[in-house]
């Protein structure tokens, strides 16, 4: 009876002393993790609705909106996310240490009220790409950071350059002269800020160094954007944000300032994960 209680516990304590083994050994560099981001365009809402838009077209948009669910791998200077980023398709990402890749799939058609929407929009004949259509971009960046200054498109959708502030960005954050971007890219239409913005961020003090709090000012010292990580998990060494959220700000018609847009992500499964491999099927870089 003894024998056996002794052989059980040397049976649970193999898991446990593999995977610090791992770590000791800087095998174990990765974090697997599941998040829900929930956003928030105030905005655009009171637009929409000032404007009787949400009660004249057929697909009408409920403010209560769901969260979006995005799988990521995160570790100090690689990293992938995939998810639903798009309302047709759905994407993957990887930053390989000098190029982010994004390879993208359509799963669904666009609706006729959207088609044409677009079309009246773009003042093009607008069509629906077929499902299954698959595509790749290469982009070359040395951080991984997907915002861009003015009058330079970003490299992803709101809800990736979100998720990438909030559990990618530790490499970017390291680099010296670095440059951070509120997560719309709206402002690039309603200030002027040719130099960027100035940032007061603190970090966790690891080697993956996320960020616990930023703040964005902007040329004028005006907050532009905050974000805050309220919960927090320690795996592997790694001090891992579970619960974040943020807000920015926009130039309102007066000489005041008024909400623009609001996050908050969810961490919802966490544990220990391995390198991504980039898969390149076809693509070139882009700057």
């Amino acid at each position: 009876m003894k024998n056996t209680f002794l052989r059980n516990r040397r049976r649970c304590w193999i898991p446990l002393l593999y995977s610090v083994f791992q770590f000791s050994c800087g095998a174990a560099q990765f974090v697997d993790l599941t998040v829900q981001i929930e956003i928030n365009d105030w905005d655009y809402w009171f637009l929409e609705d000032k404007r009787g838009l949400a009660n004249t077209t057929s697909d009408e948009r409920s403010i209560f909106t769901k969260a979006a669910t995005v799988h990521c791998v995160i570790g100090a200077d690689r990293w992938l996310m995939e998810g639903d980023f798009f309302r047709n398709s759905t994407a993957r990402r990887w930053f390989t240490g000098t190029n982010i890749i994004e390879q993208s799939v359509i799963t669904q058609g666009l609706p006729e009220a959207e088609i044409k929407r677009l079309s009246q929009i773009s003042k093009f004949a607008m069509a629906s790409p077929p499902v299954g259509q698959k595509s790749t971009r290469i982009y070359e960046t040395g951080d991984g950071n997907p915002g861009r200054p003015v009058r330079v498109s970003d490299l992803m959708d709101l809800r990736g350059r979100i998720c990438w502030l909030a559990l990618c960005s530790g490499s970017a954050l390291k680099r010296e002269g670095r440059q951070l971007f509120p997560p719309s890219d709206l402002w690039k239409e309603l200030l002027s800020a040719p130099a960027g913005f100035t940032d007061k961020t603190t970090v966790f003090d690891d080697g993956l160094g996320l960020p616990r709090s930023i703040e964005l000012f902007t040329p004028e010292q005006r907050r532009i954007f905050q974000y805050q990580v309220r919960q927090t998990t320690n795996i592997i060494g790694m001090e891992i944000p579970l619960e974040f959220y943020g807000v920015q700000y926009r130039p309102a018609r007066t000489n005041g300032w008024e909400l623009q847009v609001t996050f908050k992500g969810k961490v919802t499964a966490i544990g220990v994960g391995s390198e991504p491999q980039a898969e390149i099927n076809e693509g070139r870089p882009k700057r």
